[in-house]
C-alpha cells in the first residue's frame, strides 16, 4: 500500500520526537508541568528531570493539563548530569546570559534545521534542549557540556530572562516551523503580463481623465502606481477587479445623474 502523501500546500513534517527536554534542578513543580504542557504542544520528545527541588504531583498535573499527561508519565529522574545527558548525541544549552566563555551563541531560528536532521544523511540523532534552574540558569561550567548555546533574544538585556516554560515553548515553536509542520502560505498564481499590461492601461486612462496623471509624462507618474501593486502581485482575479472598478468609474462620470440616482436607491435600500 502506498505509502499517504501530504495534503496539498504542506510538506511532510520532520519528527521532533528525538528532541528531550532536560530541567537541571527545576524549583518547582508548576514550572515542570508547564513545561511539559508546552513540549506536547510542539511534539518533543521525554522530558529528563535532574534532581528538581519539587515534585509535587498534584501541581505539576494542574499546569500540564490533560494534554501533556503522556510527557508526565514518561519523564525520567536522575541525581547526576553528566549521566542524564549521557545517552544524547547533541546538547544544546539554553542561557539568558552573556559572556566571553559562554558562548558562541546561536538563536533558536537559526539552530532549528541542525537539530531536525543531524550531520548526517541518516536519522538524526538523540538531542538534549537542557536548561538550568529558574533563577540563575545554567553555570558556566554546565555549558561546557553542551556542543551548542541558545540565546532567545529579547528587547533588552534587562529583560533577558524568560519563564522555564516559556522558554521550551519557544524552542519548541521554531523547531515546528523548521520541521515543515506548519501550513505553508497558499501559492499564489500572478497574473501574466498581457492582463497587468491590459488593467494598467484601463488605470492609466481612467487617471488621465481626472487629471491624476499629467499628460505630457504619465507613464512616470504611474511607475508609482505600479509599484504599490507589484508588492503583492496581482492575480487575474484582481486585475479584472480593478478594470470592473475602472469601468464603473467611467460609466459614472459619463452618466452622473443616473450615477446619483443609483446611490440614492442603494441608500433608501440600507
Amino acid at each position: 500500500m502506498p505509502e499517504p502523501r501530504p495534503a496539498p500546500g504542506r510538506r511532510e513534517p520532520l519528527s521532533r520526537r528525538h528532541i528531550d527536554v532536560v530541567l537541571a534542578e527545576p524549583q518547582k513543580s508548576e514550572n515542570i508541568g508547564a513545561a511539559a504542557r508546552a513540549m506536547a504542544n510542539m511534539g518533543l520528545g521525554r522530558l529528563v528531570l535532574v534532581r528538581p527541588r519539587s515534585l509535587h504531583r498534584e501541581l505539576m498535573e494542574s499546569t500540564a493539563t490533560s494534554h501533556a499527561e503522556s510527557v508526565l508519565k514518561e519523564m525520567s529522574l536522575h541525581e547526576d548530569l553528566d549521566e542524564a545527558l549521557a545517552p544524547y548525541g547533541l546538547v544544546v544549552g539554553t542561557t539568558a546570559r552573556g559572556g566571553r566563555h559562554r558562548g558562541p551563541f546561536y538563536t533558536p531560528r537559526q539552530l532549528a534545521p541542525a537539530l531536525l536532521t543531524g550531520e548526517g544523511e541518516g536519522p538524526a540523532e538523540p538531542v538534549a534542549l537542557l536548561f538550568g534552574p529558574e533563577r540563575m540558569g545554567l553555570a558556566t561550567g554546565d555549558l561546557r557540556l553542551c556542543q551548542k548555546v541558545v540565546r532567545i533574544p529579547t528587547d533588552r538585556p534587562a529583560t533577558s530572562s524568560l519563564n522555564l516554560a516559556q522558554a521550551v515553548l519557544l524552542l519548541g515553536y521554531e523547531l515546528l516551523l523548521a520541521a515543515g509542520a506548519a501550513p505553508e502560505p497558499p501559492a499564489v498564481r500572478p497574473a501574466p503580463q498581457a492582463e497587468l499590461a491590459g488593467m494598467y492601461a484601463d488605470l492609466a486612462g481612467l487617471l488621465l481623465e481626472i487629471g491624476f496623471l499629467p499628460a505630457d509624462n504619465p507613464e512616470h507618474w504611474l511607475m508609482n502606481i505600479k509599484k504599490i501593486f507589484n508588492r503583492s502581485l496581482l492575480t487575474s482575479g484582481e486585475c479584472n477587479l480593478w478594470r470592473g472598478v475602472c469601468r464603473q468609474t467611467r460609466w459614472a462620470l459619463a452618466n452622473p445623474e443616473q450615477a446619483r440616482a443609483n446611490m440614492e436607491r442603494a441608500g433608501h435600500a440600507r
